[in-house]
């Protein structure tokens, strides 16, 4: 434990790519950090580290620093960990490990880099951020649903069950019919969907899987979020969206849920129209989207 605050000398730090024996450093960097900002769950870590998806500053084999990006879709990236020591001045050390970092996207063909913002880093990562030249991409905003009644059904001619393993495949290809490469999810975080979450539904109709949808629970089974609808664009119009939003709804009366939540991105008017004639509202939280076009 240090009794007085000491400054470092950002002349003396040395950069380079991350790999895999710097997880316990990097692991307590992200979690004890004097700044600090992470988006993802524990268990990527390792896998990115060993992708040489971060880029880490130190001296003296003391870890000042850290930068790190998710997996690409396509030429897209979320940057996706942030921490600094104390002692760092903020902003030439953000634009160091950022103009490291930024060589290294593009060098493997990476054009566009996303960053959400939360309360927590917004006081001291999003202002600088915006100095090294990312500007406002959307906003995220927050739906609630207090009232679990359904207007209608939707398409009772679909066939809604529960995704298996061997539907991966055709939910990643839903995935990239139905939103742009910066919102598809990867096949990790769907493959732990399938496998482990409470509810994650395929929607099937002329023998197509044509939907699907995935909820978690949360507080107890107090709040069913959902994480992801999507129907593809051949198929919209039919009734299949509101057939899994009506799921959705009784999954969460059936664990006694007293609030549905949902977010959806400022420009996905026809998206908002569904949720509002569903019963959503907002609630008033929005997350602000970073973009950086390398």
């Amino acid at each position: 434990m240090r009794l007085f605050r000491r400054t470092l000398d950002l002349s003396l730090a040395r950069l380079r790519l991350a790999n895999a024996t710097d997880l316990n450093h990097v692991a307590r960097l992200l979690r004890d950090a004097a700044r600090r900002y992470y988006g993802l769950t524990g268990s990527d870590l390792p896998a990115l580290l060993t992708a040489a998806h971060a880029v880490v500053m130190e001296s003296d084999d003391e870890l000042w620093g850290v930068m790190l990006v998710g997996w690409r879709a396509e030429a897209t990236i979320w940057l996706r960990g942030v921490a600094l020591v104390d002692g760092l001045e903020v902003t030439p050390a953000l634009e160091k490990l950022w103009t490291f970092l930024q060589a290294e996207l593009a060098a493997r063909d990476i054009r566009h880099v996303f960053y959400a913002a939360d309360e927590v880093t917004d006081v001291w990562l999003h202002p600088r951020l915006r100095i090294l030249g990312y500007t406002p991409a959307t906003e995220v905003i927050v739906y609630e649903k207090r009232t679990l009644d359904v207007p209608t059904s939707g398409n009772q001619s679909v066939h809604v069950r529960p995704a298996l393993p061997v539907d991966l495949d055709a939910i990643m290809k839903l995935d990239q019919v139905c939103f742009e490469p910066q919102w598809t999810k990867d096949d990790t975080v769907m493959r732990t969907a399938i496998a482990q979450g409470p509810l994650c539904i395929i929607a099937e109709l002329e023998h197509q899987t044509v939907g699907y949808a995935y909820a978690t629970s949360h507080f107890n089974n107090q709040l069913t979020h959902l994480v992801r609808i999507a129907v593809d664009p051949a198929y919209q119009g039919r009734g299949i969206g509101v057939r899994l939003l009506a799921e959705v709804i009784a999954f969460a009366r059936r664990h006694n849920a007293t609030l549905v939540t949902l977010n959806t991105q400022s420009y996905n008017l026809q998206a908002q129209r569904l949720y509002h004639w569903f019963g959503f509202a907002p609630n008033g939280e929005r997350q602000i989207i970073l973009h950086y076009d390398l």
